[in-house]
């Protein structure tokens, strides 16, 4: 059967390759990660077991429990880079994560899981390099709502048993498409459908905002498709419990007695660009700003935590916008 699919997949994408890239479904069997991934990242060669157990340190401690502030035990100074939107050096990655992309880490820090979005497949390690293999969730492009799993991989070369090199299959991202219809060819009828768009899409990143502000997990994730993402954090599961580490974080340091003023974010300079009849992206500046009042230099006055720009990818589902993608970093291509 799946050789008669595969028949088919080929001879309708001969006739129509923008049909079914719109309604083509995986024909692989789905990527299963290792039952017990932490047990791959071990060999009876004590080089290799160096490399090995260091290449476990940055897929647990600095891609899933994000504690970028050690990322110098695991990574060399230079840090070559081949992905092409990261630049190299591990100042530059320490910056992005920690004051850009805003991560905060997880305490304690839980071992890798075959639950994990980004679970670990496989591990081979040969001379100065390990290659890890982990499953990556992608959204169908005709229904966000729906998902396959494909595989993804990242190689790191080591020295003195930390990484220097990477690679990994990124790829520039590619141009957005043309809006399909401009406002001026609109009939009354999709002009009303657009204004109502916009006002459900306008209404859903204010929801995001104020869930966020008060720290409400569960109405933070239902903003997201059920796969959505904030950077790395993937599905909403994980996208709640990072608001739920968030605000247990704030409580741990007000129990320690550092003072932590109201959060508020802010959204600006929105420009709403339609990719598609039920695609959308969202242009804006924001600011993070901790604190209610006060004169400029007094001891009340708000303080501004972070600041930047974003380009937020929304799909609607159901009738329903949400967010597929959440960017408050983007790269200049992504612009």
């Amino acid at each position: 059967m799946k050789f008669v699919n595969t028949i088919l997949a080929a001879a309708l994408v001969a006739v129509s390759p923008t049909a079914v890239s719109a309604q083509m479904r995986a024909l692989s069997d789905p990527v299963v990660p290792h039952p017990d991934p932490e047990s791959l990242f071990s060999s009876s060669d004590p080089v290799l077991h160096r490399n090995k157990q260091a290449a476990l340190h940055i897929q647990r401690e600095l891609l899933k429990c994000n504690e970028w502030a050690r990322a110098g035990e695991w990574l060399t100074d230079a840090y070559i880079q081949h992905n092409p939107v990261a630049a190299s050096g591990l100042e530059g990655v320490i910056y992005y994560f920690v004051e850009i992309a805003k991560r905060e880490p997880l305490n304690p820090c839980p071992a890798l899981s075959a639950e994990d979005p980004n679970g670990v497949v496989a591990v081979m390690a040969e001379g100065d390099y390990v290659t890890i293999l982990t499953r990556r969730i992608m959204p169908y492009a005709d229904n966000p709502a729906e998902s396959y799993t494909t595989t993804w991989f990242d190689t790191w070369r080591f020295v003195d048993g930390k990484a220097d090199e990477h690679w990994d299959p990124a790829t520039l991202p590619t141009a957005a498409p043309p809006q399909p219809t401009g406002v001026a060819a609109m009939n009354a009828e999709q002009l009303a459908q657009r204004m109502a768009d916009r006002e459900a899409i306008e209404a859903r990143m204010w929801a995001y905002d104020r869930s966020l502000d008060n720290y409400d997990p569960e109405a933070y994730a239902a903003n997201f498709t059920p796969n959505g993402a904030f950077g790395r954090t993937q599905g909403r599961e994980a996208l709640a419990q990072m608001i739920r580490d968030l605000a247990a974080g704030q409580e741990e340091r007000r129990q320690q007695g550092v003072a932590i003023a109201k959060m508020h974010h802010f959204t600006m300079n929105q420009w709403l660009e339609f990719t598609g009849p039920n695609s959308a992206r969202y242009h804006y500046y924001h600011q993070t700003v901790f604190g209610t009042g006060g004169a400029v230099g007094s001891a009340t006055a708000p303080v501004v935590a972070a600041a930047g720009q974003g380009v937020d990818d929304l799909v609607k589902v159901d009738g329903e916008w949400l967010i597929q993608m959440r960017n408050v970093a983007p790269t200049r291509e992504q612009e």
